[in-house]
């Protein structure tokens, strides 16, 4: 072999070497960003509801936690995530559902790669990926649309190499199926599979090529099957149902978008806060970087349908409401990078054999810019350990496992499950009624929770009602129901501290009501009556 040839493979395979570590770098950045202690609050009812189906073995029908819904119909659509949670939580505590989030982290970066050609440039995915990581990791929870992610970016994995791999079609019916029993995103596999319906009409009406009518008839077949598995769940055609219903229920200028952050839209967020988030930067980045990346295939006559489809619905979707935006940084990631592949020419075919008595040419060594790439990772990563991204963001988070520290009332929640406490709690602020739902104990019904597919608008403003009455320090017991004439209806009031301090103040100046206990994170309220019926000794003076 030729010195020349043998030292541009020793090049190459260099390349290549670099190539592999900037991708392990890329995936320990977003293990990184999603290890951090568990600060969600959903995660507990979620969590109970999967002990709740392991025990029973039976997904619930009507509502098991609130009094004021008590038998409302309840479709847990959540159910498969919900048993997952609870057999990890069973295995390995909170730091397993910690470590659950961050490998889904990086299987999603994995699968959203994988759509790509062998052989891609670094340089697309790192400049893609960054900004998407970070925008990304402000919903990397343990929460069902991890799972939505997951089962997104394997589809957008299969759709991507269905050209050359017709055959993985047949893993949307898998993933539709297991998607449709894990989160109410399930919707957006059939439309992720019209948008795909539209990519290959337009390459048959543009090219008239046999290639894409051949791939169309098996995509015909596992497309097709995929939408019919959005109806095997234990609720039937009702789990579509509620779906539609809820993006009618929370997508609109409502109460709930009016007081949920994450219903918020993006807009809403600057005219409170401006741009200052590194995760509203990042999310305008992608947005840019997203649409300059359709100018160069469009100038090369490369334009995909299918790709434009999905930037323009998500983009929409993460607009619309922040916890959307991880869903618009997957999507925005995997159309840079097809973008940018597309223009480098790594979609071209082969290149034809060499004619005889001419040898073939030999791959070029390229100067890389791997070394900077890994340098940039590493930087995020520096600045994610250090915990400087998350000072930036307003964050209290850190690297680590367990639980955040001071952040959810078990002891509160324990307390009021002890025997002879008021069958009914009133939880301020809301998350904490999800805490209370996980303590073991004896059966306590919330007025509120979290899960809006359940609670009712008049119930969700009858609970402001409640806090603002509370706040001003009067007209707060009719709106939630509080009669002296039936005592034994009269709830248990769990007050968080801090935003809420001014609640804890109004309860302990109030003769009716008594503070019988106190901890880091939350107080608890009875009445007096009920205090002394059961020598329940008041707590003097249970701070802020």
């Amino acid at each position: 072999m030729p010195a020349d040839a043998s030292a541009s493979e020793a090049a190459v395979g260099r390349g290549q070497r670099w190539r592999g570590v900037v991708l392990v770098a890329l995936f320990a950045l977003a293990f990184l960003l999603g290890c951090f202690p568990m600060a969600d609050f959903d995660v507990w009812w979620h969590l109970r509801t999967g002990q709740f189906i392991l025990e029973h073995s039976a997904v619930p029908r009507v509502d098991i936690y609130t009094y004021t819904n008590a038998g409302r119909p309840w479709i847990d659509i959540y159910w498969l995530f919900q048993v997952v949670v609870a057999l990890l939580y069973r295995a390995g505590g909170v730091s397993a559902l910690v470590l659950l989030k961050a490998v889904a982290g990086v299987a999603i970066v994995a699968l959203a790669l994988a759509a790509r050609r062998p052989g891609a440039a670094t340089g697309p995915a790192v400049l893609a990926w960054l900004p998407a990581l970070i925008g990304f990791s402000g919903r990397l929870c343990e929460r069902p649309e991890l799972f939505s992610l997951l089962f997104l970016a394997g589809f957008l994995a299969v759709l991507g190499r269905a050209s050359e791999r017709p055959g993985w079609l047949w893993v949307l019916p898998v993933l539709q199926l297991l998607w449709v029993n894990s989160h109410g995103f399930f919707v957006l596999g059939p439309l992720i599979i019209a948008a795909y319906a539209v990519e290959l009409l337009y390459q048959r009406a543009r090219y008239g090529t046999a290639g894409p009518l051949h791939l169309a008839r098996r995509f015909a077949l596992a497309g097709g099957t995929a939408i019919v598995a959005c109806l095997i769940n234990p609720y039937g055609l009702a789990a579509v149902g509620l779906t539609i219903e809820q993006f009618h229920k929370l997508g609109g200028q409502g109460v709930f978008r009016a007081n949920i952050g994450e219903l918020r839209s993006i807009g809403d967020f600057i005219a409170l806060a401006g741009v200052r988030s590194p995760y509203l930067l990042a999310f305008f980045f992608m947005l840019a970087l997203g649409f300059a990346s359709f100018a160069w295939p469009l100038a090369r006559g490369r334009f995909s349908p299918f790709r434009a489809l999905l930037f323009a619905g998500s983009a929409y979707l993460g607009w619309q409401a922040t916890r959307n935006s991880a869903l618009f940084a997957l999507v925005a990631a995997v159309v840079t990078v097809g973008n940018c592949d597309d223009v480098m020419g790594l979609a071209k075919p082969a290149a034809p054999a060499a004619r005889r008595g001419r040898r073939a040419p030999q791959p070029r060594a390229r100067r890389g810019i791997e070394p900077v790439l890994l340098a940039a990772i590493i930087l995020v990563g520096l600045a994610v350990v250090s915990g400087r991204l998350y000072a930036w963001a307003g964050e209290g988070r850190r690297v680590g496992l367990g639980e955040r520290p001071q952040w959810y009332a078990h002891e509160s929640c324990a307390f009021l499950a002890r025997p002879g406490m008021p069958e009914r709690i009133v939880a301020f602020n809301l998350g904490q009624a999800a805490v209370c739902i996980a303590q073991p104990g004896e059966a306590r019904k919330l007025f509120i929770d979290p899960r809006l597919e359940v609670n009712s608008t008049e119930t969700f403003e009858r609970y402001l009602a409640g806090l603002r009455g509370l706040w001003r320090g009067a007209g707060w017991e009719a709106p939630l129901g509080i009669d002296p004439a039936r005592p034994d209806e009269i709830p248990a009031l769990l007050v968080e501290r801090g935003i809420l301090s001014r609640v804890i103040a109004v309860l302990a100046h109030d003769p009716n009501w008594r503070c019988v206990h106190a901890d880091a994170v939350a107080a608890v309220f009875v009445t007096k009556s009920f205090a002394e019926a059961h020598q329940l000794a008041p707590l003097d003076g249970p701070g802020p």
